[in-house]
């Protein structure tokens, strides 16, 4: 596996109906700023990316863009364009929280943002259409900065769609905590040397890490205004029959 922060590869994950997704389709990570020149190689040629999806902010990609990597098309969607300042998603908002408490409520209504702003609502839409329109031997990663939120919520739509239990869903989605560990000390390490105090460590600590809880406020929010997954992806998503059949084809065995 590449040495990526929070990467992997969705290929392997069973469906309720026995069908694997096919290995080196979908890719997840952190943001792709520092990568090297062989994890570069690894994913032009191993991978045989064809698309990076990057779910930051206009502003998270200009101060740590993305490597290039040749003939993978770049796309940008900024998921939260719309959302307001206590509802960010980006390392530096994390930073700047200084209670457990408010860190957890604050890590909820973010969710319940990805569910129902608009601009998330057409990013998560794009998100689908550029899975359709890549190449059918290619893979998609799709990544925000740390690869947990913006970015665990477009692995949960497609895992849905692609009828994974909601065990398996949570499972991939609370891998990241294993997978971020590292980084997430050096983030620690590197906020306690700008001088946080304790109290914004712990906040800083609980905002680096996914939960259980977020993920079911996601799912809570989606059954209050649109009556379930399945209802979302068909009317707030626009993924209708086809284009559903189609994903499942190109992506399961």
């Amino acid at each position: 596996m590449l040495t990526i922060t929070n990467f992997r590869d969705l290929g392997g994950i069973q469906n309720k109906h026995g069908k694997q997704l096919i290995s080196k389709r979908l890719l997840r990570s952190a943001e792709l700023s520092r990568l090297s020149p062989e994890q570069t190689r690894q994913l032009a040629g191993r991978y045989q990316l064809g698309k990076i999806i990057d779910f930051r902010s206009a502003e998270e990609a200009r101060e740590r863009p993305d490597v290039s990597i040749a003939q993978a098309r770049y796309v940008h969607i900024d998921l939260l364009a719309e959302a307001q300042q206590q509802a960010q998603a980006s390392i530096a908002a994390f930073t700047q929280l200084d209670s457990v408490s408010k860190t957890t409520e604050y890590m909820q209504m973010l969710y319940q943002e990805l569910a129902l702003s608009p601009a998330a609502q057409a990013g998560y839409r794009q998100f689908f259409q550029e899975v359709l329109a890549n190449d059918a031997d290619k893979s998609v990663l799709f990544h925000c900065a740390a690869g947990k939120d913006r970015t665990g919520i477009a692995a949960m739509l497609m895992l849905e769609l692609l009828e994974v239990s909601r065990t398996l869903i949570y499972q991939d989605y609370l891998q990241t905590n294993r997978m971020r560990r590292r980084e997430n000390a050096r983030l620690l390490a590197q906020s306690a040397t700008a001088g946080a105090d304790a109290a914004q460590q712990a906040a800083f600590a609980i905002a680096l890490q996914v939960d259980s809880r977020y993920l079911d406020r996601f799912y809570a929010t989606v059954e209050q205004h649109y009556a379930g997954v399945e209802n979302y992806l068909h009317t707030v998503l626009h993924i209708d029959l086809a284009s559903k059949q189609q994903l499942q084809q190109r992506l399961l065995r």
